[in-house]
């Protein structure tokens, strides 16, 4: 077995193909699907004569190949790295058009005697540089057999995308595989970053079909006859050319009417319904380092604009979500997203299910709190194949494209969640920001607070040195309680110490004229609600905490009561306590 490897560069630097969902974007990387279309292209525009045996028997053999192409299943990618900065800005073009026909008082200035409207229509790019693409098929068989054909039909492809996204590609060996500085993605249904066409089985036939191929050759053949015929009949003179010129009509009649026979439509944008996942691939967190029992690979669902969340509103996304998640998932829905057995008795293994936590703008600076988007994160425990099976109805439409994830909070409206694209840059939005993969810190602090496992027993107020001692050590327990070792020092606090993360409890005051007991309270300045009690007891005290372990641990880091719903979330912290 061999690793077959198809690269690419593009010669302008740019690459200009609109994404199949939004018309308005560019698609970066090029999908799988995209290339393999340009791949067909140029087989189809390169299609010899009858008559030339031998190139033939080559476009044959380049046909072979493709058809092989398509059982390779997913490809990795591998690309240059891509500042988003540099991604150029939209301007609509005003353009003549195909899409529709029909009089028009616009006249063509190449062509006066035809009229075209011309409608807005824009050609969004990104600049990618000098450095090549790669598709990537790791262990193949028969790559002996077809990689003549293949090398011979890339060296064919002039464009992947828009014809003025003009490429040279080639098929690179084991020793010739480009060594750039690259992002590189592999598929992966569970932890995607991303969602591409991919090529499925009997693409080409597929695309063969769309252009309706084989109609048009016989309606190109029949009509070629027919004005042979009519060359022919012009010619006939002398004797007996009334006779001659009376049969060629009727075999011009003849072939008119089973031209007529052959209908087509016109040709069909080529399209794909074949979706798969692809993460970003990134270092794995060294196995002698300290982990959580949560997984590194945390499900990023980035907000859309369309409303805006303070971290006081945490409860309120990471329940609706896990709401969400429960009524799309068909029965019967695994232990490890209800947290529960099938008897109903609660799993009781520290990290038993997942937890949905906030992604707050936080920790540096000017940060202000709000919500950027939920994180959802997976026992270790659970393999990615469980995850993505699923998740899948969460995630993904019927026919494979991505979906939107939309939150319902009643009169205070809808938020729409759509998976994180892998070139986002914004830091609360990127997982290694939460795990501190794959390196570990030692030094970690709280943005949601820590909601302790019990009541302390000592008093707050008449017994403040051993309330906190008696904190330190519920915090303390509750490290260990999530697989990670006690830490060396803890401190805790009312006020956290990232940056942007409001107060852990909202504190209140009587109204003017009430005693303390009244329930008529105003708040005074900004904090979290206080964490849902059960069986009508009184809330939990809940605390920001500061960490250190004597070793680096990996995250993500939850602790406490809270942390399936985003409470007790830390984050690594740098700066002197």
């Amino acid at each position: 077995m061999s690793d077959l490897t198809i690269a690419w560069e593009y010669l302008t630097g740019y690459c200009v193909a609109s994404h199949p969902s939004r018309r308005d974007r560019a698609e970066w990387p090029p999908h799988p699907a995209r290339v393999y279309m340009a791949l067909a292209a140029a087989w189809f525009e390169s299609e010899p004569i009858a008559e030339d045996k031998a190139a033939r028997k080559d476009h044959e053999a380049e046909g072979g190949a493709l058809r092989w192409l398509e059982g390779l299943g997913d490809p990795e990618i591998s690309l240059p790295r891509v500042d988003r900065e540099f991604e150029r800005t939209n301007v609509d073009v005003f353009v003549p058009i195909n899409d529709s026909a029909g009089p028009s008082a616009a006249i063509l200035q190449s062509a006066p005697t035809l009229t075209r409207d011309k409608q807005p229509r824009c050609f969004p790019r990104v600049y990618v540089g000098d450095d090549p693409c790669v598709l990537l098929w790791r262990d193949v068989n028969d790559l002996e057999t077809h990689q003549n054909a293949l090398s011979q039909l890339c060296s064919k492809v002039t464009r992947i995308g828009h014809s003025s996204s003009m490429v040279s590609m080639w098929v690179a060996t084991n020793d010739e595989h480009p060594r750039t500085e690259s992002d590189s993605l592999i598929p992966d249904v569970t932890s995607s970053d991303m969602r591409a066409r991919t090529i499925p089985n009997g693409f080409l036939d597929i695309l063969t079909d769309r252009f309706g191929k084989e109609c048009r050759d016989q309606h190109e053949l029949i009509g070629e006859q027919i004005e042979q015929l009519k060359t022919q009949k012009n010619n006939v003179k002398g004797k007996g050319a009334k006779e001659a010129k009376a049969e060629i009509d009727s075999q011009v009649e003849t072939l008119e009417v089973e031209l007529a026979k052959i209908s087509f439509q016109p040709a069909v944008r080529p399209t794909t319904s074949s979706w798969s996942g692809y993460r970003k691939q990134t270092l794995i967190a060294h196995k002698t380092l300290a982990h959580s029992g949560f997984d590194t690979d945390v499900l990023v669902l980035v907000g859309q604009r369309d409303l805006r969340l303070s971290a006081e509103s945490t409860l309120l996304a990471t329940e609706t979500l896990r709401r969400t998640i429960m009524s799309v998932i068909p029965d019967p829905v695994p232990n490890w997203i209800t947290g529960h057995r099938t008897s109903g008795e609660p799993l009781q293994d520290g990290v038993g299910h997942i937890a949905c936590f906030p992604l707050l703008s936080s920790g540096f600076p000017y940060s202000d709190g709000h919500l950027l988007g939920v994180g959802i994160v997976f026992p270790r425990t659970v393999s990615r194949q469980d995850r993505g099976l699923a998740m899948r109805s969460l995630l993904v439409e019927p026919h494979g494209s991505q979906k939107e994830v939309r939150l319902k909070f009643g009169r205070l409206g809808e938020w729409s969640l759509v998976p994180r694209d892998w070139t986002e840059e914004r830091v609360a939005l990127k997982p290694e920001t939460w795990t501190a993969a794959p390196n570990g810190r030692m030094t970690w602090a709280s943005v949601t607070p820590v909601v302790l496992d019990r009541f302390p027993k000592a008093d707050r107020i008449k017994q403040r040195t051993q309330w906190t001692d008696e904190v330190i050590g519920l915090v303390a327990k509750a490290c260990e309680n999530v697989g990670l070792p006690r830490p060396a020092d803890i401190d805790v606090d009312t006020t956290s110490w990232q940056s942007g993360s409001p107060r852990a409890l909202q504190k209140r005051r009587p109204l003017r004229g009430q005693d303390s007991s009244s329930t008529n309270q105003a708040a005074l300045g900004n904090g979290f609600p206080a964490y849902p009690a059960k069986s009508g007891n009184g809330s939990k005290p809940q605390v920001h905490v500061w960490l250190r372990f004597s070793e680096a641990v990996v995250g993500p880091v939850i602790l406490g009561a809270g942390r399936y719903l985003g409470y007790g979330l830390c984050m690594p912290w740098s700066e002197p306590r």
